[in-house]
Order: C-alpha cells, then sequence, then structure tokens
C-alpha cells in the first residue's frame, strides 16, 4: 500500500476488467487507482481519449490487454508515451497476480502455448511424487486406526459395503476408479443422473463428509499413482463430456495428474456438485489453469498448509 496512489488507465474490454476496476478501486491494498478505462469493444476515439488522461490528469501507470487484437492500431500510440513517468501492464499478469487465477475470457491460444508447457522437470516431479508417497504412506497409517470405527457406524446405520469406487477422469482423459469411504444410502458408482432410485447422504455419510473422513482411502489412489496430493479435482465423465463442449480449454486441465486438493479446491466454493453449471465450472478452471501454469513444489506445500488450516477450521481447532 501507498499513502498516495498512483493514477491508472486501463484498456481492455469484458468482465474481467470490470472485476478489476472493481477490486482495485475499492481496495486500498493496491499502489494506484484506476481512474479512466477504454472499452476496446465500444468505445471510439480511443487514442485521443488515452493521450487526454495521461497529459490533463498525471496517468502513471497504464494497464493493457496487449493480447486484443483491437489493441494493435493504438500501439503506436502507446509506444509514443514510453518515458520513467510511464509505467505499462500486462492486464492478465495484473488480474493474476491479484485473483490468484488466470482471466478465462481473455486468454487466447497464444497464451496457452507461451504459458502451458508440459516439458519434464525433473526435480519437482522426483519431489513431487516422493511428497505424495512419503505423506500418503504416514497418513495412511492413521487411517488404519480409523477403519474399524468408520466400519462399525456403517454397520450400525444400516449395513452395506463401507467402500465404495467411482470412475473419475485423471491424467491424459484416462478413467481411474478412486476409492473412498461409503457416505450414500447404497453405492451407485457415481451416477449422479440414476434413474428408478433415490440415494442420499446417510447421517454417518454426512459426519464422514464434513470431516472429509470419507476421502482418506484414496490415499491408495495416491500411492497406485492414480493421483497426486495436489492437483486440478477428479471429475466424474459425464460432467467432463459436457464441459469440453461447453467450456473453452477445458480439456487442458487433465494434462496432469488430478489430486485429493488443490488451488482451486481451496478458493472456489461453489463447485457444483451432483450436477453442472457452466459459470462455476469456468471460473474453477481459472484457478486450475493458474495451478497448471506456476506449479511448483513451493505451491504445493502452500497449498497443503491452507488445506491442513481448511480441515482444523472444519473440526473447531
Amino acid at each position: 500500500s501507498s499513502p498516495k496512489k498512483e493514477k491508472a488507465l486501463i484498456i481492455g474490454s469484458g468482465e474481467e476488467m470490470k472485476e478489476l476496476i472493481s477490486e482495485v478501486n475499492n481496495n486500498f491494498r493496491y499502489r494506484f487507482a484506476i481512474i479512466f478505462s477504454v472499452d476496446l469493444d465500444s468505445d471510439s476515439n480511443i487514442e485521443n481519449h488515452i493521450i487526454d488522461q495521461v497529459k490533463n490528469n498525471g496517468v502513471t501507470s497504464i494497464i493493457v490487454d496487449f493480447r486484443n487484437k483491437k489493441i494493435e492500431p493504438i500501439l503506436p500510440k502507446l509506444f509514443r508515451l514510453i518515458s520513467p513517468e510511464i509505467q505499462f501492464f500486462d492486464i492478465n499478469k495484473i488480474y493474476e497476480d491479484i485473483f490468484d487465477r488466470v482471466p478465462i475470457s481473455l486468454l487466447r491460444y497464444d497464451w496457452f502455448l507461451e504459458n502451458i508447457s508440459l516439458y519434464p522437470k525433473p526435480s519437482f516431479d522426483f519431489f513431487k511424487r516422493l511428497m505424495d508417497i512419503i505423506v500418503a504412506v504416514f497418513l495412511s497409517i492413521v487411517s488404519l486406526i480409523m477403519v474399524p470405527f468408520v466400519w462399525l457406524l456403517i454397520k450400525l446405520e444400516g449395513g452395506g459395503p463401507v467402500f465404495t469406487h467411482q470412475e473419475r477422469i485423471g491424467k491424459d482423459n484416462k478413467l481411474i476408479k478412486l476409492i473412498k469411504f461409503r457416505t450414500m444410502a447404497f453405492n451407485d458408482g457415481g451416477n449422479w443422473q440414476l434413474k428408478g432410485k433415490e440415494n442420499y447422504v446417510t447421517k454417518v455419510g454426512a459426519f464422514l463428509r464434513n470431516t472429509r473422513i470419507d476421502e482418506w482411502p484414496q490415499l491408495w489412489n495416491v500411492l497406485r499413482g492414480d493421483i497426486s496430493l495436489i492437483g486440478p479435482r477428479p471429475e466424474f465423465a459425464e460432467p467432463v463430456a459436457h464441459y469440453n463442449e461447453n467450456v473453452p480449454y477445458y480439456n487442458v486441465r487433465h494434462l496432469i495428474k488430478p489430486g485429493l486438493s488443490g488451488w482451486a479446491q481451496i478458493y472456489h466454493d461453489n463447485h457444483p456438485h451432483h450436477g453442472t453449471d457452466i459459470h462455476e465450472t469456468k471460473a474453477k478452471l481459472s484457478y486450475d489453469l493458474y495451478y497448471i501454469k506456476n506449479r511448483s513444489i513451493m505451491l504445493d506445500v502452500k497449498i497443503a498448509l491452507r488445506t491442513v488450516k481448511a480441515l482444523l477450521s472444519r473440526s473447531g481447532v
């Protein structure tokens, strides 16, 4: 924060630009205030607007959507404004730094070619897998203590199988089978559109879900290498097929292993359960893409610590 905010001008379009303006201008933590915006989709005489604002209102920062094709005719004018007093920022970078996610509607194929690289990272891949194994083995030992108690609670409530297996989409769009403690009245295999029988969460199941104990058997999937501790949430096949058709770039999230927890899981609260939601899935994807772009050991540690904090908060600690 700064006692005196610098004046900024933003050039772009779309909901993300409006979201950025609102966040920056209504929060004291940022060192600049956006006093003027140029909408590339509707404003005319753009060049004169920019020049007037810089000269007459003391604008010192210009935030630009450099990937928008409509900015190209204006670039020569912006070039002439280069001076020690003027700073230029990429709107994508500013948005990402502020919201910890990428702006979906502003992305183009060139962004993915520039930022999404799956070229092997030997040290990262080694330490990530090592961390998966060490943590999963330790937690598995702890979880084995819980199995008899969970088994007893499930049997006392109504019997039936203790575990359930669900098919999800993993890395490279391959089907994986996740194992969980059963929390529903009967095992529907994750088919949430099953007709003819009404399924519901049991009382024991509600407790297991609220405490996340139902997820613990998936540590076996971590040890097998089906999933990682950290990564995008593994989804059911049917909604994945729907999102691949209706959400641009959705399939990019399947380029890496899914995870028990992840950037989207700790930041995005409105994940659609047992249904499809295009709007919320786009928001969740923006966090997944942020993780894929910036994945590192330090980011994984940060996610792990925030996950632990969230779990402790739920248990009242």
